[in-house]
């Protein structure tokens, strides 16, 4: 079952990938497989990988100070 995170405009990154790669950018998803590219690529060319195979980067938290 795919991660309710995943949903199309979302980025990722594959698991173990090195830094230096941007993130990609999810196309759609569909059972147990996802639809990737980087955003620099063009739209046709898109990698299908196993949802398992992917990791959502968190977003920082932001926590307000009281004042």
């Amino acid at each position: 079952m795919p991660s309710l995170l995943l949903r199309p405009g979302v980025t990722v990154r594959l698991k173990k990938q090195p830094r230096h790669v941007p993130d990609y950018l999810v196309m759609s998803c569909e059972s147990d497989r996802a639809w990737i590219r980087q955003s620099d690529w063009p739209q046709h060319f898109q990698l299908c990988v196993r949802v398992t195979q992917l990791s959502v980067p968190l977003l920082p938290v932001v926590q307000q100070t009281a004042t």
